[in-house]
């Protein structure tokens, strides 16, 4: 049922406008620019056009029934407009309108939902963002920018969030897929959002932000069978953290060591920052899951030493390397340089010395993963070290993650990382952390 929801074919618009300063406005603008196929109907008794469309009085007035109403009316009046779409056979409904729980308002709360279930309507929100399906070409949020297609699904409680997460994803050619804003969860809550994405084929990884949880069991339920990296951050673990999430969503946080509990027993990745969150989507989307024995190369000791550090603060081991390994590296390495792991280049950051090291790591039975650094000196171009790692990846299965330290001087290389399927971070410390998810996650598969 939330197909009719998060993929319609017939969209109207309660609350459509001509002002500028409107939801209503914002969101069937973002839904026309970002290039929907489907059927979209303004609905306004107010209007008789908008954004050069014919709108109409009332949902009953449509000429045909659509799957989805966005409501985007003052909430006093959003059970009229519920009972209008139950009459008219909407399939579900999208209610951005917030004053509801979040201010205390739990009666009115109350009242839409008992409607929408009165008429069998999935209901999102109300007091969300609204929801972007980048494979539709939707974007039905108050959202401005529309994100690259990619398989990564967010849901959040947190309209900022959904924001932040955009604009981020932009700025690191990230890809998205849905992005949904649950709001107060009076009738669709993360439960009913992980099912969908569970069977979704475009989603390969999911984020979560969350206030609160209130069917925990059916939670642990449907994440421990999603054959799907899940990592969450979950917030309000403070007294002030908690009484804050009650006016946000109305959300009650509960205590924090039943969600760390609950996460572990789903097999939930939980993220700590907002940084490790994305950071981790990024590598769990587009790299494989990692058995422990983590090998780290850099063309900087200090660089790699702090790498080698954050890594056994996390709990990831650090093998020896063969034998072979060894004297193959030998063979490579300036003579100042000593073959082991970490990998210092001693200062090279040859195309040459990046290509042969990176392929004897890789060849090395106990290493499963491999960290890159290389840390941009003005004398040598940063794209062929660059280069050299996405050679050396060619037709490797085994995870390689990059952290390209620099400025403005970096940006090409890092580009092609990106464009090579790679993921990339701006310091070491991230992405240990992102790497250390890609191990907890081949954990949680093998207990599976």
């Amino acid at each position: 049922m939330l197909s009719k929801i998060l993929e319609p074919d017939s969209i109207a618009v309660i609350g459509a406008s001509s002002n500028r300063e409107k939801w209503g406005y914002r969101i069937l603008g973002n839904i026309i620019s970002a290039g929907y196929s489907g059927e979209v109907y303004p609905v306004n008794p107010n209007e008789g056009e908008v954004l050069g469309m014919r709108c109409y009085p009332s949902v009953l007035d449509l000429p045909h029934r659509v799957d989805l109403g966005i409501i985007a009316v003052p909430a006093g009046s959003v059970p009229a407009v519920l009972e209008e779409c139950g009459r008219k056979g909407v399939r579900g409904v999208v209610i951005v309108s917030a004053g509801f729980s979040e201010v205390g308002n739990r009666e009115l709360e109350n009242n839409v939902r008992d409607i929408a279930r009165d008429y069998e309507m999935r209901m999102l929100g109300p007091n969300t963002f609204g929801f972007i399906n980048t494979h539709l070409h939707l974007n039905a949020s108050i959202i401005p920018q529309m994100p690259e297609k990619g398989g990564i699904s967010f849901v959040t409680q947190s309209g900022t969030f959904g924001l932040a997460l955009v604009d981020w994803a932009a700025s690191q050619q990230m890809g998205l897929h849905l992005v949904v804003g649950v709001g107060n969860k009076a009738d669709v809550d993360d439960s009913d959002i992980l099912e969908h994405l569970s069977a979704d084929r475009h989603t390969k990884t999911i984020m979560m932000y969350i206030e609160g949880i209130e069917r925990g069991r059916r939670f642990i339920d449907v994440a421990s069978r999603i054959g799907k990296p899940v990592i969450a951050l979950k917030t309000g673990r403070s007294r002030a953290g908690s009484k804050a999430a009650l006016s946000h969503t109305g959300s009650l946080a509960g205590t924090d060591r039943i969600y760390d509990g609950a996460f572990k027993q789903a097999g939930v990745i939980r993220a700590w920052t907002i940084e490790e969150l994305f950071d981790s989507a990024l590598a769990l989307s587009i790299s494989q899951p990692a058995d422990d024995g983590i090998g780290i190369i850099s063309n900087g000791g200090g660089a790699a030493i702090l790498a080698a550090d954050l890594s056994e603060d996390l709990g990831l081991h650090l093998p020896d390397l063969s034998g072979i390994t060894v004297r193959m590296l030998e063979g490579v390495l300036p003579a100042i340089a000593t073959p082991a792991n970490p990998l210092d280049t001693a200062g090279d950051g040859s195309y040459e010395m990046f290509k042969d090291v990176t392929d004897i790591m890789l060849s090395d039975p106990g290493i499963n993963a491999l960290l890159v650094i290389y840390v941009h000196a003005e004398m040598v171009d940063p794209c062929l070290p660059a280069e050299a790692v996405i050679d050396a990846r060619e037709g490797c299965d085994k995870p390689v993650i990059t952290s390209w330290i620099g400025g403005k001087g970096i940006g090409t290389a890092v580009k092609r990382l990106e464009e090579n399927r790679i993921p990339n971070y701006p310091l070491p410390e991230r992405a240990v952390v992102a790497l250390n998810n890609l191990v907890r996650y081949k954990r949680i598969l093998k207990k599976r």
